[in-house]
């Protein structure tokens, strides 16, 4: 007879208790004094960033280029409420859809087949 007194063992319950060791073992390294560091030397991080990118676009603001910036976008604010970038762009890309157009016109009846008369099957081919 064989040695193994279960022949079919339960996966379900192998299942669950893989499920509560993956489970446990997330809580631990989620728990542990180095993930804890991590995330505090992430925190800490993330805010000098954010304190250095806000200096940066306060200096950026109060410079020549930035106060120059303000103003271009400004006024291109004022060109795409007022319709002018809209049109621009409609007729440009009208140019360029023409002339597209106008290439591949000129492109498709140099390699178009000629047309040539049709051609008469042989006197064997009729039945």
């Amino acid at each position: 007879m064989s040695d193994n007194p279960n022949p079919h063992p339960d996966i379900t319950d192998q299942f669950r208790e893989l499920g509560e060791n993956l489970k446990s073992f997330f809580q631990s390294a989620w728990e542990s004094e180095e993930s804890q560091k991590l995330r505090q030397e992430l925190k800490n991080g993330l805010n000098e960033l954010g304190k250095a990118t806000n200096e940066a676009v306060d200096d950026f603001k109060a410079s020549e280029a930035g106060k120059k910036f303000k103003a271009e976008a400004e006024d291109f604010k004022t060109r795409v409420e007022t319709g002018e970038v809209e049109e621009k762009a409609r007729q440009e890309i009208s140019k360029v859809l023409s002339f597209i157009n106008t290439e591949l016109g000129k492109l498709n009846q140099k390699v178009a087949p000629q047309q040539s008369e049709p051609v008469e099957p042989a006197d064997d081919a009729k039945v």
